[in-house]
């Protein structure tokens, strides 16, 4: 293939030689052919020279699964096999559109003697969750006048997964570090009386009970034996429903009401996991697209990750196939979280929650409202921000109707923006717990 050197010298040999012609300039006429001529002859002759079978190009990562935000080296090896030397070598290696390059360059230019290697490496940060593909790596081949380039894809993708951030994680535990966490968000426990470490009070003896357990200088004072209490934290099932249909990818790059939720998603698997509880999640839109069910194994957040970390908004929301989906495979009782932006149609919604009431689960809704995650009302003119207030009230009178009907059921829902998604998810969680939603 003909580089733009190539090209410039192709059309200086045609301007000299339309010029000669014009002119009557024999002189400027034969530069004009030497130049096409030359252009032309060199092409075969590096065709039949340009043989990259010894170019061998190696590409490692040091993680092929980060969380959005990090950053991930990569270095990649150029190596001559064969016996012959390339005077000009140019090796790219292709990464994301949506990473940012933040250290170093992606690509070398060098020339490769027979038996040597040369290696480049360079910093990307992964900016957004999803499945990505690192590569692939093309090698150029350029001859001595550099007019011609021959071009090979020596090095296949590298896949890559990438997490939803975790920056919430580490501010929540920065906060549990500073022993402010449970003067901010009032954090609670689930009591019940049984064979726990936390004093509780104290009972009359009852025929039965362990002589261990008898407190005698009460019994001393009172009269009567009496046997102290201690309380114990009881775990909770939580399941939470992630709807990733398209009006939930509405909102700003990277702030969409899915990516938020996916966020208080991470959010609550990471407390809940820290407490003990069995925590689930279901991504579901017109169907369910993932379902990791509630438990405590170690691998259990990586799981629910990898769930989270593909979602994709499309589709409408079936909210009854996703119900029927998940107490099939649910046995005990559960609380459920929605994260859902309620903009489909009711109906199916609230015969969703008749089934998930009728099996004795409990649920909650915790629902960004879409104007609030859009853009603002000051940024736009007269007629736009009319029209914006009257959806805004459209929009709201038709949340208040649906929760109005939920509440019949005992469900809740709860409106939450960009600032109290987080906060909100929380609330809810702590409150389960200090109620005993969903014992196990």
């Amino acid at each position: 293939m003909i580089t733009q050197r190539g090209f410039v010298v192709a059309f200086a040999g045609i301007l000299l030689l339309t010029s000669g012609f014009s002119f009557v300039n024999w002189y400027l006429v034969v530069m004009g052919v030497y130049l096409i001529v030359g252009l032309v002859a060199t092409l075969p002759l590096f065709a039949l020279t340009a043989n990259m079978a010894g170019i061998e190009v190696n590409r490692q990562v040091d993680k092929v699964k980060v969380f959005s935000g990090d950053f991930l080296r990569v270095r990649v090896t150029i190596k001559n096999a064969s016996r012959r030397h390339f005077d000009f070598i140019e090796c790219w290696d292709q990464y994301p559109e949506t990473w940012v390059l933040a250290i170093g360059e992606n690509y070398m230019a060098t020339r490769l003697e027979p038996g040597r290697s040369m290696t480049f490496s360079y910093i990307l940060q992964a900016r957004m969750r999803g499945h990505y593909e690192l590569g692939p790596t093309e090698v150029i081949m350029r001859d001595r006048l550099g007019l011609h380039y021959y071009k090979r894809t020596l090095k296949a993708p590298t896949e890559i997964l990438v997490y939803p951030t975790w920056k919430d994680v580490r501010r929540l535990q920065a906060l549990s570090k500073q022993r402010q966490l449970g003067h901010m968000f009032g954090a609670h426990r689930t009591k019940v009386i049984g064979m726990g470490t936390d004093f509780a009070g104290f009972r009359e003896y009852v025929s039965g009970d362990s002589f261990r357990l008898i407190d005698w200088k009460s019994s001393a004072r009172r009269g009567d034996m009496v046997v102290r209490q201690y309380e114990m934290e009881k775990n909770v099932q939580i399941v939470c429903m992630v709807d990733a249909s398209g009006s939930m990818g509405n909102g700003y790059p990277e702030n969409t009401k899915l990516e938020y939720a996916i966020r208080a998603a991470v959010l609550l698997t990471h407390m809940g996991l820290e407490r003990k509880d069995l925590v689930g999640t279901c991504v579901f839109s017109d169907k369910v697209h993932a379902y990791v069910p509630p438990s405590t194994r170690p691998n259990h957040m990586y799981n629910i990750l990898e769930a989270l970390a593909i979602a994709e908004p499309k589709g409408w929301s079936n909210f009854e196939a996703a119900i029927e989906y998940v107490t099939s495979r649910t046995r005990k009782r559960t609380f459920f979280i929605w994260l859902a932006d309620l903009e489909e149609s009711p109906a199916p919604l609230l015969n969703a929650m008749k089934t998930l009431i009728a099996n004795g689960h409990k649920a909650t809704v915790v629902s960004p409202f879409g104007p609030w995650f859009e853009a603002p009302v000051g940024q736009f003119g007269p007629v736009e921000k009319v029209l914006a207030e009257a959806v805004s009230e459209e929009l709201w009178e038709r949340r208040r109707k649906i929760s109005r009907a939920l509440a019949r059921f005992g469900i809740g829902v709860v409106n939450v923006g960009p600032s109290d998604f987080l906060p909100k998810i929380m609330q809810q969680y702590y409150q389960a717990k200090q109620k005993g939603v969903a014992m196990l």
